[in-house]
């Protein structure tokens, strides 16, 4: 139909009424038309005397109904009273911002009112000027940051760090600053502005003040007396910093919040929005009369006049194409369709069949193209009101918009033809699904009540004591508790809208032909192109304008999972539900899924390709899988979408719940302070009570922006989304698993996923929502517990990334009591597979993790290793690695474990000696290289030039110290467990190991225990980046190690152990005298000397032993003097012996024991690298 087409021919043509499905009537009888006029009389609302065209009394026919509606329409046109003058403005009627005459790097919408910011400081005007009368325009934030945003003049220069408010003709607002600015003048004003916050900028050309609004609050003049006269005209002006964006409304739509006597920079059309009104009114009455006909609810009367060749919805069609055709042009305009259609189908919405019928006549009556600008500014303006419009307690605006496209949605024409062509393509679908925090003046009255728990995190946990509450404390509690428990209620009931709307656009069974898509397969597609652009776009340097805010993503994550869920468990066709939906392995091999070049377990996919036929991929079986392929294609979008999106903003959240505890601690302490400062301090009490007022102020506010978090974010319904989903991918990547190579093709934000979605469980929702309350944690914990301790050393995961992650999540999975005693309930084979790939040699591989794996498997059962802490450090209040949290744990020793790998020493000798021969070997490396860098900052210091040392090297110091100490502590296990391995002379390599080892121990102990070294320098200087090195933890851990060689075994092994260490030549009396402060050269000293007796970590028993040690090596050290070394002449790789030998080229000194050594494995200088062509002895060059 022809917008164009007169009301009168469309009456008459009989091609048009035919086309549309109207069955067309030849001829009408007087009695035959009879039903046509009930009906017209009560649309059109017409009583005795309202025909203009027949005889007053005489009602109106189909062939005048033309001719009445045009008058009616005409009547407005001669009554309307508002005319565009021009007076006051200058410019095109159609208001825009002017891109040509911007300044930074802006990405401007297709209809120049929505702009975002890509530059440091980016500008842009109007193409419209004021200069007389009362103006007004609103800015929808999609942002919160730093933005400037007012009025200009034509003489306003701006430049990347210029913008609106920082030239003299130019006036702005900044609501993340709360600042007005003018000439880069700067003053407190108005108040902070939230993402969603509607700004108005109002400008008074006649008395030259400027006037700001929030979400329709006036906030004050911000300017009197600008400039106004001949000269100043004044353009709408915003500037934005980097990723800001907003969107204007000059008045192309209906402002939210209009402000008396002003009017906006575009015209209203108000002649058509009255005349659109109207015909509105006319059809909200025929929707209502045809769906009475479907529900088979028309009166009596009507069904009486129905005539047999026309039926009552032929009839009421017939109506609606005459009323249709005069307002279809009408609806091309945005300001029409919200301010009158919008309106009339909110009314409608809350009768679902109401709105069907509606849907239907505009699907059959209008034209392709004037269906598509009326449904693009339809939904254009329903996310707008919804996004925009003001937060109430109980939600009731955002309901009903969520209703009514709910019952949008109904109309399967209507479902799909939003979704090819709509959601995701002219709107940002997602933020329908998000709920729109409010901001501190809403929140207050929905959470009026406020309370905390006055005791910091680590004090709850830490200690049994439970804070006595006063009786207004309780009420508080009791009040926020039910506030709490109110604002959930509300939340819950708005979030089942969304996931009723997304349960719709989920709907597989709606195709009406066999080559026709259904909603389910049309969602998929747009959901898989919403992945690529918001989640590979972003690691661009230009991030795109429309991407996703990562809170609405998540928003979008939980209510997809809760729509696919309901859709597996009810689909007919599927033989996997909820709890047994995984990905086919075969997927990844066959490529359906576009996953944006992502790295695969192993390796790049070009290569699994090459590779693939030669090493005979096995192709898994999913005959037995009858589940919907679209289902399993969007359970794998999932997965991308959490790991990509949703994880990180769940940490985040949690990152403003330590803010929560850390204004509490501050609080906590200033209060103390409080009552225990003297009444004669005036002015400290004073600046105390002024820091008590203010941080309670911030708890207060905090307290409840963690109420809300807690009901949208840390729900116990998100809290199993994020369960379900690692479920799911665990059960993908063990099907995987048994699938030979094919596991080489998996995606690897898989194991991402499975990783983030754990610790996300455990750590973010965790202890808000514990995770012991999930149903089946239990289970789910033994199948990571699984999955973890099988694929850490999987040789078919080849992305070292992966690999990495992999060592991390399971050394932090052996850290917690609950997670160990899933390890250790594993099943017996997968304990000693995982036990051997951690007893593996340290070459070739990653061992340092796989060593702190064994070390915490041990931590609580060595010397003096109970600490959660090093005594001489405090832990930090907050941790941001996850492996550094899991280190403060208290220890948790699994005797299980190491039963194991008592088992496996016993039981493979040969791979023990290579496992001790490589720990031996990097000791010896980290050790010399941690005392190597300790002398260069020991002479960098001595050095004037040199003022800094680079932190780097520092970190690598401290890195090489706890390694140290770590393999030292592992070597303390082993011999623990299996002493034989060193004292055992039979076995063909415990000898040379036992001497190996004695000579790295006494080399540790004359480094650490001489007096005025270098390792005393630098301890005693507290370098910043060398916190951890320190004497305990090292001397505890070789004390360890000795106690077990010499004290612990019987009689024949103790006197190998002693023998040994009695001819080992840099062995000292006085580095193990040095343990207990006995030593000669700490009696000599008047500074504080070390001694294991000052410290709260080693027991009673513990001293007890160590005396035992020191007694029992002085009555084996020999009477004769040992010959003191001078420290310049010391080997600098052992520390034990003299210089003795030379290397040649490159003339690099040691000892000849440490020469041969280093010489058995490698023929370069241990120092510069160079290949070694002779060594000779010293006197002999």
């Amino acid at each position: 139909m022809a917008s164009g087409k007169g009301c009168k021919e469309l009456t008459t043509d009989k091609a048009f009424l035919q086309s549309k499905g109207i069955k067309f009537i030849h001829k009408i009888s007087d009695g035959q038309n009879d039903l046509a006029m009930e009906f017209i009389k009560h649309v059109f609302d017409l009583v005795p005397g309202t025909n203009a065209f027949a005889n007053p009394w005489e009602p109106i026919g189909l062939s005048m109904l033309s001719e009445f509606i045009t008058s009616r329409l005409d009547e407005i046109k001669l009554n309307f009273g508002h005319s565009k003058d021009s007076c006051g403005r200058l410019g095109s009627e159609t208001v825009e911002f002017d891109y040509t005459g911007s300044f930074g790097t802006l990405i401007v919408e297709a209809d120049r009112l929505g702009v975002a910011s890509q530059s440091n400081f980016s500008t842009i005007r109007s193409n419209v000027c004021v200069y007389k009368g009362k103006w007004i325009y609103e800015l929808l934030l999609g942002s919160k940051g730093v933005m400037q945003v007012g009025w200009c003049t034509s003489k306003c220069k701006f430049t990347e760090e210029d913008g609106a408010g920082d030239t003299q003709c130019s006036f702005a607002f900044d609501g993340s600053r709360v600042q007005k600015w003018n000439m880069k003048m700067h003053s407190k004003y108005g108040e902070g502005w939230l993402a969603g916050d509607i700004i108005s900028c109002a400008i008074d050309c006649d008395k030259g003040i400027i006037t700001f609004l929030r979400n329709g609050c006036d906030m004050g003049d911000a300017f009197t007396g600008i400039p106004i006269g001949p000269g100043y005209a004044y353009f709408a002006a915003v500037s934005l910093s980097h990723n800001e964006n907003l969107r204007a409304n000059f008045g192309s739509t209906p402002l939210r919040y209009p402000l008396e006597g002003y009017y906006p920079l575009q015209y209203k059309p108000g002649a058509d929005a009255a005349k659109a009104c109207l015909l509105f009114t006319y059809l909200e009455k025929l929707v209502s009369l045809l769906a009475d006909v479907e529900m088979d609810k028309t009166s009596d009367e009507l069904m009486k006049k129905q005539t047999s060749f026309r039926s009552q919805k032929s009839t009421l069609t017939i109506l609606g194409a005459h009323i249709i055709g005069v307002l279809a042009p009408l609806l091309k305009n945005s300001y029409v369709v919200e301010d009158c259609m919008l309106k009339v189908l909110l009314d409608l919405s809350k009768n679902h069949e109401s709105v069907n019928c509606f849907l239907d006549l505009f699907f059959s009556l209008l034209q392709e193209q004037e269906l598509k600008l009326c449904m693009d500014n339809l939904i254009i303006s329903l996310l707008s009101n919804y996004r925009f419009s003001p937060m109430l307690a109980d939600f009731a605006l955002q309901k009903s918009y969520l209703n009514l496209l709910h019952s949008l949605l109904l109309h399967v024409q209507t479902r799909k033809y939003l979704l090819k062509n709509v959601l995701f393509d002219r709107v940002k679908f997602p933020i329908f699904l998000h709920v729109k925090p409010p901001d501190d003046k809403v929140l207050s009255i929905m959470i009026p009540h406020v309370w905390y728990c006055h005791a910091s995190k680590n004090e709850a946990e830490e200690s049994a004591y439970e804070e006595q509450l006063s009786k207004d404390e309780e009420y508080d509690k009791r009040k926020y508790e039910e506030s709490c428990d109110l604002l959930r209620a509300r939340i819950q009931e708005l979030e089942e809208i969304q996931i009723n709307i997304m349960k719709l656009l989920l709907i597989g069974d709606d195709a009406a032909a066999q080559n026709e898509q259904s909603s389910r397969q049309i969602f998929q597609q747009k959901f898989r192109e919403f992945l690529k652009e918001n989640i590979i776009s972003p690691h661009l340097k230009i991030q795109q304008f429309n991407h996703c805010p990562p809170l609405v993503q998540l928003c979008f994550f939980n209510r997809l999972v809760k729509a696919l869920q309901y859709h597996l468990d009810h689909d007919c066709s599927s033989n996997l539900g909820r709890n047994e939906i995984y990905v086919p392995c075969q997927k990844f091999l066959d490529e359906p899924f576009d996953y944006f070049d992502c790295q695969r377990l192993g390796g790049l996919l070009s290569h699994l390709k090459k590779t693939c036929s030669d090493e005979n991929c096995t192709v898994s079986d999913t005959s037995e899988i009858a589940v919907d392929e679209t289902l399993i294609e969007i359970v794998d979008g999932l997965i991308v979408l959490y790991n990509s999106t949703a994880h990180k903003q769940l940490g985040k959240m949690c990152s403003l719940r330590e803010t929560f505890q850390e204004y509490i601690v501050a609080l906590t302490d200033v209060e103390k302070k409080i009552k225990i400062c003297p009444n004669e301090l005036v002015d400290v009490l004073a600046e105390l009570n002024h820091a008590c007022s203010v941080f309670t102020e911030k708890v207060v506010e905090q307290a409840r922006h963690m109420a809300w978090i807690i009901c949208v974010i840390y729900s116990v319904d998100k809290q199993e989304d994020v369960h379900w989903l690692m479920l799911t991918a665990l059960r993908s990547l063990e099907k995987a698993s048994t699938a030979g190579q094919l596991i080489r093709f998996v995606p690897d934000f898989y194991v991402e996923a499975c990783i983030n979605s754990y610790n996300a469980l455990t750590s973010y929702f965790h202890p808000i929502i514990p995770y012991t309350r999930l149903e089946g944690h239990e289970k789910s914990l033994m199948q990571y517990a699984i999955f973890l301790s099988s694929n850490f050393s999987d040789h078919r995961i080849v992305n070292t990334d992966i690999q990495d992650s992999l060592i991390q999540a399971l050394a932090c999975f052996v850290c917690y009591p609950q997670s160990l005693r899933a390890l250790e309930s594993m099943p017996e084979e997968n304990c000693i597979t995982m036990t051997k790939a951690l007893l593996a040699p340290y070459e070739g591989r990653s061992w340092a993790q796989t060593n702190w794996i064994l070390l915490r498997l041990w931590k609580g059962c060595g010397f003096a290793y109970r600490y959660k802490h090093l005594p001489h450090l405090k832990p930090v209040k907050s941790q941001d690695h996850e492996h550094t949290t899991a280190n403060l744990q208290k220890p948790c020793p699994s005797k299980i474990f190491q039963m194991y790998i008592q088992m496996i020493l016993n039981l493979d000798t040969d791979g023990a000696t290579k496992l001790l021969d490589t720990v031996l070997n990097q000791l010896n490396w980290a050790f010399s290289e941690f005392v190597s860098m300790l002398q260069e900052f020991h002479n960098n210091a001595a050095t004037p030039s040199i003022l800094w040392i680079n932190s780097r090297q520092l970190k690598i110091c401290a890195t090489c110290f706890d390694i140290s100490v770590g393999l030292l502590r592992v070597l303390e296990m082993i011999i623990h467990l299996n002493p034989d391995l060193f004292l055992d002379f039979s076995q063909p390599n415990s000898e040379l190991l036992l001497r190996r080892l004695f000579q790295l121990l006494t080399q540790v102990l004359n480094r650490v225990t001489c007096k005025s070294n270098i390792f005393d320098i630098i301890v005693a200087s507290s370098m910043p980046g060398l916190d951890t090195v320190d004497h305990f933890p090292i001397l505890a851990a070789v004390t360890g190690i000795l106690i077990q060689l010499v004290i612990k075994p019987n009689k024949v092994s103790q006197e190998r152990a002693i023998a040994t260490i009695m001819t080992e030549p840099g062995f000292q009396l006085g580095s193990i005298e040095f343990l207990l402060g006995d030593s000669e050269e700490n009696s000599d000293s008047d500074e504080d000397t070390f001694s294991f007796t000052d410290y709260k970590e080693v027991s009673a028993e513990e001293e007890q032993l160590v005396e035992e040690l020191l007694s029992i090596l002085r009555g084996h050290v020999s009477l004769a003097p040992r010959q003191d070394i001078e420290e310049d002449m010391l080997c600098s790789i052992c520390y034990a012996h003299t210089k003795t030998v030379k290397f040649l080229p490159c003339l690099h000194q040691s000892c000849r024991s440490c020469i041969t050594q280093h010489l058995m494995n490698k023929n370069e200088c241990f120092f510069c690298k160079t290949a070694i062509t002779e060594v000779v002895q010293i006197d002999d060059l």
